[in-house]
């Protein structure tokens, strides 16, 4: 018996739609059974790093730094350099033999207190400033200075920028010791230093201004002014 032609393409293209069914259903099963036990996540990881990324993005306030301020502390460091530089190149002089007793005079007089009006106290936002001291020591003008915050907030101070002044409008140079960069708001007292070179005071100036401000805010003004330093001139002599 004898086949005829359209039977046998018939039963080609059965065993070929049968084999690729069979392989379908095959590869579903091994697909299924390679990935048991992995489930999709909760949330949408793609949503959740945009919204990471969009928060630690979000841009802060700008607060520029006061140009004045930087400019008197370049002033300020220059004329230092130039008062050292005078000072390296200026000739020795010959001086007398000085006795015991002359020196024990020169260093008592470098040595004092200067005890016209203080303390000296300015207060602002419940922030105190308060000079308690004024001294000579060696070749320094030593002021004792304290900080009171009685406030409900920290206050941070950058204490280069603490602007001293003379009476003649002279900035001058100042270093501070002891004085934390942060007033807790607990009334706590917090006592320091401002140490002012002798060098760098000239000998008509009578009187010395501090003024200090909180950081970066600047919203403070702790200004004293008419610190009388007259013994200036004794001091800078000796």
């Amino acid at each position: 018996m004898k086949i005829k032609t359209y039977q046998l393409t018939l039963a080609i293209l059965v065993s070929i739609l049968g084999a690729g069914i069979g392989s379908a259903v095959l590869a579903y099963k091994l697909g299924a059974e390679a990935i048991k036990g992995v489930s999709s996540p909760d949330v949408n990881p793609s949503k959740k790093f945009s919204t990471s990324a969009s928060q630690t993005a979000r841009p802060q306030a700008f607060k520029p730094v006061n140009e004045k301020q930087i400019i008197k502390k370049v002033e300020t460091y220059i004329q230092n350099q130039k008062t050292k530089s005078k000072a390296k190149n200026e000739p020795k002089k010959e001086t007398e033999p000085v006795s015991s007793l002359e020196k024990t005079e020169a260093t008592a007089s470098k040595n004092q207190d200067l005890t016209f009006n203080f303390p000296l106290k300015v207060q602002d936002k419940k922030m105190t400033l308060e000079i308690t001291k004024a001294s000579y020591q060696g070749d320094s003008l030593i002021f004792d200075i304290s900080l009171k915050n009685e406030g409900n907030q920290t206050i941070q101070f950058l204490y280069s920028f603490l602007e001293v002044q003379d009476n003649q409008g002279q900035i001058l140079s100042a270093i501070t010791e002891g004085l934390p960069s942060e007033i807790p708001a607990n009334g706590e007292t917090f006592k320091g230093t401002v140490e002012i070179p002798i060098a760098l005071i000239e000998k008509n100036s009578k009187l010395i201004s501090l003024k200090l401000t909180d950081y970066p805010e600047q919203k403070l003004k702790l200004d004293i002014s008419n610190i009388p330093i007259s013994s200036s001139e004794q001091a800078i002599a000796n």
